[in-house]
């Protein structure tokens, strides 16, 4: 390759490097909590930085420029694969890579590049080569379906092969040469080519992954109930008929239960729809927090959620109901005197084959208003009846008119009316 040549991919690197950072930073901005685009956005200004120095201001024994080259390299490629494994939620050994890049620069500022590269070649080709390759079996640790997911995973192992054959090829390419002759090498205008490739290569799957990321979260947050943090009832309906389609195909069981917030319309009026609005939250909080994530909650109506338990038959979803009971019963919600607890009531039934959701829903419907009928604050299953026992007598209190239910102070369960709840009651 020419002189000409290697001035343009002189130039191309860092406009591209610089294209890329930007863009990353857009997207962090369009979206602050996706921590990890800050990495995709320093590494590209690092590596632009790095190229820049190499191709403009490196020359003969200037150690303090070469390792400066170097070290925002080694930034870059920290930062791009660190980035990739919080995208993941997998833990990257920073220590580990940051202690490494400080003894491989070390090891540099003892080398003499004057008269033979290659060894600065070697070493901060087979650094790079290391981190990406931790970085590759770091994400395929986690095993992730997604297609760009699994891409990432195979361009950083690509990337990483590269990494480690580039020093044999420019060694192949030049021999040993000085650090002045590897300037107008064939050796080095096949780094220029190579790097301009691997970032246009890891740039286009990394922001292809954010990009993939931002409309996923476009997609959840209008399917996701801002108040309780849960699906709305259409994304719940879809999340319902996608899992009774793979229970059928794979006979697994499946539960639902549907809870009601005891005498919500109560809560409104004595406290306020601020209360309400936060009992709502403060229950959505409870389903997040003790579901698995192979389950799916959701709030179905003004004060009615749903759940659909994956691999759980009856009894079992029932048992998680009364977990569920009794964790709510125990929360303190802002706006309602610190010594009164809202409950809740919560039906149970499973799924059959044959069954629809439309048909499970209402066996679990109904038997949510049975407990509603049979005191409210307790679980009731479509096939076993009463699970578990609500505890508490109903004592009257003054200030605000309704009826609670007291269970050895601080633990007071419940407000009320005093007499049995009819169907539609709730």
């Amino acid at each position: 390759m020419g002189r000409v040549s290697e001035q343009v991919f002189g130039v191309i690197n860092p406009m591209m490097a610089l294209i890329f950072a930007i863009g990353a930073f857009l997207i962090w901005r369009r979206d602050p909590r996706q921590r990890y685009i800050i990495g995709m956005a320093i590494a590209p200004l690092a590596l632009g930085v790095s190229f820049t120095l190499n191709h403009y201001f490196v020359f003969e024994n200037a150690m303090s420029v070469r390792l400066a080259t170097s070290f925002f390299a080694f930034v870059a490629v920290i930062a791009l694969v660190w980035s990739a494994c919080l995208r993941l939620g997998k833990r990257a050994p920073l220590l580990i890579w940051i202690t490494g890049a400080v003894l491989t620069l070390g090891v540099m500022a003892l080398s003499e590049p004057s008269r033979d590269i290659i060894p600065w070649v070697f070493l901060v080709n087979v650094y790079c080569g290391v981190v990406f390759s931790m970085g590759a079996l770091l994400l395929a640790e986690v095993r992730s379906p997604e297609p760009m997911d699994r891409a990432t995973i195979w361009v950083f192992a690509l990337i990483a092969a590269q990494f480690f054959t580039r020093p044999v090829i420019v060694y192949m390419l030049t021999g040993p040469i000085s650090s002045d002759s590897y300037r107008d090498s064939a050796g080095h205008a096949a780094y220029m080519v190579v790097g301009s490739l691997s970032m246009v290569l890891l740039a286009g799957v990394l922001m292809g992954s954010a990009m993939v990321d931002l409309m996923k979260a476009l997609k959840d947050a209008a399917r996701t109930d801002s108040l309780s943090g849960l699906v709305l009832r259409d994304a719940f309906e879809e999340s319902a008929t996608e899992m009774f389609a793979r229970a059928r195909s794979e006979n697994a069981p499946v539960s639902v239960i549907v809870a009601d917030i005891d005498h919500f319309k109560r809560v409104n009026d004595v406290w306020g729809h601020p209360a309400g609005d936060k009992a709502i939250a403060n229950l959505g909080e409870v389903f997040k927090r003790t579901i698995r994530s192979t389950d799916v909650a959701g709030r179905i109506g003004g004060e009615e959620f749903c759940v659909l338990v994956w691999n759980c038959p009856e009894d079992a979803a029932g048992r998680l109901a009364e977990r569920l009971r009794l964790q709510f019963a125990q929360e303190r919600h802002d706006g309602i005197e610190p010594d009164i607890r809202l409950t809740a009531s919560f039906g149970v039934a499973a799924w059959n084959p044959g069954d629809n959701y439309s048909s499970v829903y209402e066996r679990a419907d109904e038997a949510m208003y049975r407990a509603k009928r049979s005191g409210r604050n307790r679980v009731v299953s479509s096939s076993f009846g009463p699970i578990g026992a609500a505890s508490g007598a109903p004592a009257n209190d003054g200030a605000s008119g309704a009826q609670v239910a007291v269970v050895n102070p601080p633990e007071i369960i419940a407000i009320g009316e005093g007499k049995p709840a009819q169907q539609g009651a709730r």
